[in-house]
Parts: C-alpha cells; structure tokens; sequence
C-alpha cells in the first residue's frame, strides 16, 4: 500500500526511488493499470481488503481493485482485461497466473514482492503442501516484463538486489525434482503408458531420485491405490513383481481427481460413509494454515479462547467445531464473523481459505460421480442455526465420531500409533518400534486416561524428540476395515494389521472384516462402470458397516 501511495498518489517526480525508463512520466504510470504479484490467494484477499477500506485507495471512482487468481470465476476475472472507465486506474493483485499464462495490455508498473508458493513435499506427513519462497531470477525477470507490453513501463522490486543475488535461484527447480509423485504414478498407470514408473521416469530429461518414485509407490501401496502385478514363474507358480504395478479400484478413482492420494481417499470414503461435511472441513484443514492464531502478547487469553473449541479426543474434530462455529456466526453478518475471529483469535484469512478448499473438494467428488449434483445444499438458516448444510443426503452419519474418526483414520492409514498404558502417568506411544510423544498443542497431550489404545495422526516429527500432531483416537474395527495386510491368527484369537498392529478379537470378526475390504473393493469398482446405481446398491452394505463401527 505505501508502495502504491509513492506511485500513485504521492508525486513521483520529486522522489528518486524510482528511476522510469524514458517515455514514462508520472502521467504515464497514473493512467496505464498496476500490476502487484503476491504470493497467494490469502494475500492477495488481505490487500483488497486494505485498499478498498483506506482513505486513499477505497474511492472506487479513481481505482477499482480487482483480484486475479486462477480459483477465481471467470468473470471475475474478465475485470482485468476490461477498459477502466475514465479517470479511474485499474489496480491488479495478482498470483504468477500474471507471469506467463495472460498479458494484460495496459499495465505500465509492476509492484513484485519477489515471493511465491510452490507445491513441495511435506516429508513429516508424506503429503504435498504450499511452501512461500522466493520465486527464481528467471520469473522475476517475467514478472517485471508484464509491465510495459505495449508501452514504456516501469517495475518496482519489494527485494534487494542482495536477496536477488544470494538468495534467489537462477531457475526454478523441476517439479518432478521437488513434488511428491504420487499423482505421477498414478496419471502414468491410469493412462496404461507403463506399468514400471521407475524406468518410465528415468527417461525425463531432468528426472526425479530413485528414492522419491519408490516412496511415492510405497505410499500408493499403503493407502490401497495400487498393487504389484502378479507374474507366473513355472508351472501353477506365480510372485508379485516389485517393479510392475496396476490400478486397485480405489486408485482408478484417485487417479482421476488432483488432490493427495491420503486427502482423496478421505474424501471418498467421507462420501461413502455420508459424513461429508465434517470430511470436507478436516480435508481442508490439513491443506490450509491453522486458523488458530498464535499471539505473544495475548497467549494465556488466545489460549483461553481456543480450548473452548476443544474436542475431548479429536485434534481434526477440534477444527470442525471451530468451522461451525465461524459459519454460524459468519451466517448473521460479514461483520458478525469478523468480530468472533477477532474475539477468538482466530486467522479469518485461515478460515476462508479452509472454505475455498471445501467447495473445490466437492466440485471434485461431484465431478467423478460420488456426489450427484441434482442434490442441493440447504440454504442458509434451514438447519435451525442459521449456518448452511452441505447436502443432507451425505451426511447422514456426520454426528457420528466413530465413523468421522474411522474416516479420517482410512486417510491418514498408516499413520498409527499404539498407546500403552503405564503403570502411572501418561500412556506410552509407540509407531511400530519407534516412541513417539503427543506434540502440546494436541488435544491429547498429557491426558492418562484415554478411550481407546490406538491413535491415528497427521504428522510426526523430530524436535527434542520425535511428536506427533493432529492427532484423534481411534477404535479397532476401523483398523479392521482401512488398514493394509490382515492376517487372521485363528487359535490365538487374534487379527495381525499391517504385520505390527495386534487386535484381540474372535477370528471370525477377522475373517468379516476382510470379506468387508473385499466387498468395499467390489463396490469401488462397479462405480467406474456405473455410480449412479452402485450408490444405490453400496448402501446396505455401507449402512451396515457403520452399525459395526458405533456399535463396537
């Protein structure tokens, strides 16, 4: 904003800051548009909200602010190319949508704040996320070349030549070198371009490491999205390849929608299970910044304000309360939702964000049939709060925390942990062989007594020592249902999951549990053929494994 004031509206012939290229006098720069790369959607959101609410820059006669971002409609973003009425500048917040992909004639100045997000992998969590850094010197040349497309322009770098020179990259890394490549392996096996991804990888130009394709098909495993193939070696003798892998029903699935496999696979079965909303909200949750803010001046009173969402068991059911309660209140007014975030110390900017990533999870679902677009939303006030209802049919079973934790615990799979109980104090947590402590700011953290022996969550990470986080209690017969391998160990009346989780339970509630998988599996596979009837038929079979789970 003090940039555009200098610019704009200050005179910018009596300051030496900038020096414009001939041909571009102040009147030039007041009469062509601005252009501001910002990093992303959140920043772009607070800066709007700046401008429109100054003294300077809120006359809508003199400047129309208008955002660009790629999630924007079209419309909206029409405005851009759109001649501004006389006497009034268009200024541009823009992501690097700006940088390559469109040319907007009449910007002669660029704002660059140098900084952008690209999707890198989160190796605590085995997911994919949105890291700000500092774009490469090859897009910041880009960026200042927007300005003055048709006319002299002038760029103006919120950076030191300093950062440029030590700190920026000359060109971005490859993305096959910097992304998880889960989503890779499964666009290469569904488009039947190779059944080994590591040969068919080898062969890009700048290819990924060895170990990032193996622990993205170690992953595709573990959640159920792929399997080796097996091959006969000899008479009646068949092995599984290592290297060679096909599609499981759930991974035609996944591979058809451009999310995380963990997030997808929760979004599907959200769908399935008819606990959507809640699904949708803990999707986004994990996608987005935390909307609890954390203040150094206010700590005990923020910290205050955020246990009152607390959930007893659930980090991920902690965020859904928070959500509901935000919607609530934003329900009344824009006004009403500002004062609760302010009152709460709740990031506003961490909640819509949350928002967005909800309505593009369900236009994905919609898109691959497992949410029928003939289905309406509830409007506003017709669940008796005043808050809107995502389709009613789909969350049926969303006030029922067995099956939302069972869920999420099919997502997040193989994040597990065992809680053993001591002889005093706190349960020991254990990943497989490996100790693990709940991290202070989850819900669990230092509780003695817990509901159940089996904990599912979200990251795990090393500090002093190795915590996790984002976490929520979870019951056995969901380990059943979404975990890997099932081994039934019928004299010693007890299930094995995953080679390590150990369930003392009758062998033949073993042995229903994975004819349970197998019919889940069946029924992943009609919907590719036909998911309007299967929904249909699926629900029998669904209704009755949600009895299992709230009745265990």
């Amino acid at each position: 904003e003090d940039v555009m004031k200098l610019l704009l509206i200050e005179n910018p012939e009596n300051n030496d800051i900038l020096v414009p290229p001939e041909g571009t006098g102040p009147e030039a720069i007041k009469n062509g548009s601005v252009l501001v790369f910002l990093p992303g959607l959140g920043e772009i959101r607070a800066l709007t909200e700046r401008l429109r609410g100054s003294r300077q820059f809120g006359d809508s006669n003199r400047f129309d602010i208008i955002p660009m971002h790629s999630t924007l409609s079209p419309t909206d973003q029409r405005r851009a190319f759109s001649k501004s009425k006389q006497g009034c500048q268009k200024i541009i917040l823009s992501t690097n949508i700006c940088e390559t992909s469109v040319t907007i004639p009449d910007v002669v100045c660029v704002i660059d704040s140098g900084l952008g997000r690209e999707i890198r992998q989160n190796k605590r969590s085995s997911t994919s996320a949105l890291v700000l850094d500092w774009c490469s010197k090859a897009s910041a040349k880009q960026r200042a070349g927007r300005a003055g497309r048709v006319q002299p322009g002038v760029a103006c770098k919120l950076y030191s030549s300093n950062t440029a020179n030590r700190t920026m990259y000359d060109q971005a890394m490859p993305e096959l070198q910097r992304v998880p490549l889960e989503e890779v392996c499964l666009s290469i096996l569904a488009g039947g371009l190779a059944n080994n991804c590591m040969d068919f990888l080898q062969q890009a130009p700048q290819p990924p490491s060895e170990d990032s394709v193996k622990a993205a098909l170690k992953l595709l495993e573990e959640v159920g999205a792929i399997e080796p193939i097996e091959q006969y070696s000899g008479v009646g003798s068949r092995q599984s390849s290592q290297e060679q892998h096909k599609l499981t029903p759930l991974g035609c699935h996944l591979a058809r929608i451009p999310v995380h496999v963990r997030l997808g696979k929760m979004l599907i079965f959200g769908a399935l299970f008819k606990c959507l909303d809640k699904i949708l909200t803990v999707a986004a949750s994990l996608s987005c910044k935390s909307p609890f803010s954390t203040y150094v001046d206010n700590a005990q009173q923020a910290a205050a304000a955020h246990r009152q969402f607390a959930h007893p068991t659930s980090d991920f059911l902690t965020i859904c309360n928070v959500w509901d309660a935000y919607q609530d209140a934003w329900s009344e007014s824009e006004s009403t939702g500002r004062r609760f975030c302010d009152k709460n110390f709740l990031s506003r900017a961490a909640l819509m964000e949350i928002g967005d990533m909800r309505r593009q999870f369900l236009d994905l679902l919609s898109q691959i049939g497992f949410v029928s677009k003939t289905k309406k939303p509830l409007t506003k006030g017709q669940n008796g709060k005043g808050r809107s209802t995502f389709l009613p049919d789909y969350n049926i079973n969303g006030t029922k925390e067995e099956v939302v934790d069972s869920v999420i615990c099919a997502g997040l799979y193989p994040n597990v942990a065992h809680a053993i109980k001591q002889a005093t104090g706190v349960p020991a947590l254990w990943h497989r062989n490996e100790r693990v402590y709940f991290h202070s700011s989850s819900v669990n953290h230092k509780k003695v007594d817990l509901a159940s022996d089996w904990v599912v969550f979200h990251e795990k990470f090393e500090t002093n020592r190795v915590s996790v986080s984002a976490t929520s209690l979870v019951k056995p017969f969901a380990l059943l249902l979404f975990g890997s391998s099932v081994v039934v160990k019928h004299t010693e009346r007890k299930v094995i999951v995953d080679e390590w989780i150990e369930l003392k339970v009758a062998a033949r509630t073993g042995v229903m549990f994975r004819e349970l998988r197998d019919q889940v599996a069946h029924f992943l596979l009609s919907m590719i053929e036909d998911a309007g009837d299967s929904a249909q038929i699926g629900t029998t079979m669904i209704d009755g494994i949600v009895k299992l789970l709230t009745n265990e």
